[in-house]
């Protein structure tokens, strides 16, 4: 089953935009992101500058020291899914579009952008909350468990005839903000792994001591097994991929180094078991993430 994904961040601050937008239009370092495609990303405004400014002229003079100034949406599909790179592409992220302008007025839809240059694409939205009042008020659209859900069902019923469903209704899995997100798929292609194997003790069979090898090593690397596992899977997919350039095979092919040295030394049956015990995880996490 494919998923239409939704993911929301609430932005209190013009600074919590500005770094948003340097994000999103890649003037800061952004590691998940190959700068070989940047320049497919489309964004409906120009600049981040022009963004921001755009927001500015739609905040009502008075409001709350505290209020949400902007909404910045994520929208996305499960990465399996079929229509990527394909006709089915354009219409979702033009569906998606259309819904965010049914919900909060065109007007109040201060740039959208469309990222290419990542291993799924995806619309990120700026929107100012401006409610049929004419009030700054995020809690009309985000306040309460039932609004939020009621936002994924709808958005999941405009894309449903593209071949995605909603995350199943009800579910108790953590929701996944955008920071969340970001961090994941950032961490995914940046981190390290530091392995410490315990002493044998006295008179212990290699068979025991290899057991806790074992798991000595799958309790250390817990923390970034679902980073491992999303560099594998993009390893392996560049190996497989003819149109892959070279360097990025070779890139790749680093980042995935700290795990090789940190199951370095152990047999296959060991290896194995940490790769059984990534792959469960992986997939308990995925399963998490798509019913949200």
């Amino acid at each position: 089953m494919n998923y239409a994904i939704l993911r929301t961040a609430k932005l209190k601050t013009m600074g919590n935009i500005g770094g948003s937008l340097a994000h999103n239009y890649r003037t800061i370092e952004t590691p998940n992101a190959d700068p070989n495609r940047t320049p497919k990303n489309d964004h409906t405004v120009a600049t981040p500058e022009a963004v921001k400014k755009a927001i500015q002229n739609r905040l009502p003079e008075k409001r709350r020291s505290d209020a949400v100034l902007c909404i910045e949406y994520l929208i996305t599909a499960s990465p399996e899914w079929d229509g990527w790179g394909t006709s089915k592409e354009t219409e979702f992220f033009k569906r998606a579009s259309l819904w965010l302008s049914d919900k909060h007025g065109e007007e109040n839809i201060t740039g959208v952008s469309i990222h290419k240059d990542v291993t799924t694409p995806h619309l990120v939205a700026y929107v100012v909350p401006i409610d049929q009042k004419g009030k700054l008020n995020c809690k009309d659209f985000l306040g309460g468990r039932a609004k939020l859900n009621k936002m994924q069902t709808d958005f999941a019923n405009a894309v449903a005839d593209l071949g995605l469903a909603r995350g199943k209704e009800g579910s108790k899995a953590k929701h996944t903000s955008i920071k969340e997100y970001y961090h994941d798929i950032n961490h995914a292609r940046d981190f390290s792994i530091t392995t410490v194997s315990p002493k044998p003790e006295m008179f212990e069979s290699k068979a025991r001591y290899g057991e806790k090898v074992t798991a000595a090593v799958i309790e250390q690397i817990e923390p970034t097994v679902k980073a491992a596992n999303s560099i594998l899977m993009d390893y392996e997919k560049a190996r497989m991929d003819k149109k892959v350039a070279e360097d990025s095979y070779d890139t790749l092919k680093k980042r995935v180094e700290p795990y090789l040295v940190a199951t370095k030394g152990l047999n296959q049956e060991e290896i194995a078991r940490v790769n059984e015990a990534m792959h469960l995880e992986s997939r308990r996490i995925a399963v998490e993430n798509d019913r949200s």
